[in-house]
C-alpha cells in the first residue's frame, strides 16, 4: 500500500463534513482548451507546431512553471531555468487575455455548489493555478460568491502536493482537516490531501480516472457529493 493510500485508509471516513475544498482545473472547470491555446501561442514564438489539448492537459496540475517546464522537456525543447521562467511569464500574459474563452464547467457543479452552500457547508478552492486566474474563472461561471477562500499556487512558498497549501486554505475557512473533504482529479491532489490528513474524493472526469484510488473514493457527479455530505451530516440532526 502506498503512503497516500495508507493515510487515506486511516482517515475518519464517517465524520460530519463542515467544509468542501475543490481543486479547480480538471475538477470544477475544464480549462484545458484555454490553457492549450495559450501554450500553443507561446510555442509559436519558438517556431514550434501546436500541441493537442489532450497532450497539454497531461501536464496541468503543478502550476504554470511545472506546466511549461515539463511540456518543454516532453517535446525536446532544452532551455535553461531562467529562460523557462521568462517563458512562464510570457505564457501567463497570453493566458490572462483569454482565461475563459473555451472553458466549460464540469458536470452538475452549477447546481451542486449552491446546494452545498445552502446546506451550511463551507466551500473553498485550493489550486496550483495562479490566484488572479483562478478568481477570474470562478467569477466567470458565477460561483465565486459561494467560495469563502481561494488559495492559488502563487500565494504561498509551498504548493500542492505540499500539505501546507491545503491547510492554509482550511485556516482561511476556519475549517478542521478531519471535517473537510477535498475534491480533485490528480495524484497531486490525492497526495496533498493525504499529507494534510483530509479525506479526498477523486472525480471520474478530467485526469481523475487515471488516479489509483479505491472505488468509494471516486466521485461520479457533484450531486453525489451533495448526497454524501448530507448522509455524513445526518448524525447531527435532532433525533438521529
Amino acid at each position: 500500500m502506498t503512503r497516500t493510500a495508507r493515510v487515506l485508509a486511516e482517515s475518519p471516513l464517517d465524520l460530519p463534513v463542515d467544509a468542501v475544498v475543490f481543486d479547480l482545473d480538471g475538477t470544477l472547470v475544464d480549462t484545458a482548451p484555454d490553457i492549450a491555446n495559450a501554450v500553443n501561442r507561446l510555442l509559436a514564438t519558438h517556431g514550434l507546431p501546436p500541441q493537442t489539448v489532450e497532450f497539454v492537459e497531461s501536464f496541468i496540475g503543478e502550476g504554470s512553471f511545472g506546466l511549461i517546464d515539463k511540456l518543454y522537456k516532453a517535446i525536446g525543447l532544452e532551455l535553461d531555468q531562467a529562460r523557462v521562467s521568462a517563458d512562464v511569464e510570457k505564457y501567463l500574459e497570453i493566458y490572462k487575455r483569454n482565461p475563459v474563452e473555451k472553458a466549460t464547467i464540469y458536470a452538475d457543479a452549477l447546481a451542486a455548489i449552491p446546494a452545498l452552500y445552502a446546506a451550511g457547508v463551507k466551500l473553498g478552492v485550493c489550486t496550483n493555478k495562479a490566484q488572479l486566474l483562478a478568481q477570474a474563472v470562478l467569477e466567470h461561471f458565477g460561483i465565486a460568491p459561494y467560495i469563502s477562500a481561494v488559495v492559488g499556487g502563487d500565494m504561498l512558498s509551498q504548493r500542492k502536493p505540499h500539505p501546507r497549501h491545503l491547510l492554509a486554505t482550511l485556516e482561511q475557512m476556519d475549517a478542521a482537516p478531519e471535517h473537510t473533504l477535498y475534491i480533485g482529479d490528480t495524484r497531486i491532489d490525492a497526495e496533498c490531501a493525504a499529507r494534510a490528513h483530509v479525506r479526498c474524493l477523486v472525480v471520474n472526469w478530467g485526469t481523475g480516472p487515471s488516479v489509483p484510488v479505491a472505488e468509494d473514493a471516486r466521485l461520479n457527479s457533484f450531486a453525489e457529493l451533495v448526497t454524501r455530505c448530507a448522509t455524513l451530516n445526518a448524525s447531527r440532526m435532532p433525533g438521529a
